[in-house]
């Protein structure tokens, strides 16, 4: 089994994400909005093996820390919202790089998947 990372910048960016969803009241208090952001993670350690593993589009390259090749998979959280985790792979670890929603970056994957047609 691979090791499975999370890069500062990732961290850094999930914490202020706590602040966002309860300021713009998408959960009551912290302490939900932190329990339902580890759950998205938790996921993502837990089962990142066994999703479909797809290339991430070009615009995605600018999170890659190591190599030159960032990779995404994707985590149906509720019927409105998606995850998406893009991650490097190289020697044994699985690093993610860049997590965020549908709501946030759905029209990037759009764009791809329709300039790809």
């Amino acid at each position: 089994m691979k090791q499975f990372r999370i890069e500062q910048i990732v961290l850094d960016q999930l914490s202020e994400s706590v602040q966002t969803l309860v300021e713009k009241n998408y959960f009551s208090d912290e302490d939900y909005a932190i329990s339902y952001l580890v759950d998205v993670v938790r996921f993502f350690q837990l089962n990142i093996d066994h999703l479909v593993v797809r290339d991430a589009p070009t615009y995605f390259k600018r999170y890659c820390v190591i190599t030159n090749k960032v990779k995404y998979v994707s985590y149906r959280k509720n019927r409105n919202t998606t995850w998406y985790a893009f991650f490097e792979e190289y020697d044994d670890t699985i690093s993610v790089v860049y997590l965020n929603n549908n709501h946030i970056i759905g029209h990037l994957l759009e764009i791809e998947l329709n300039n790809s047609k």
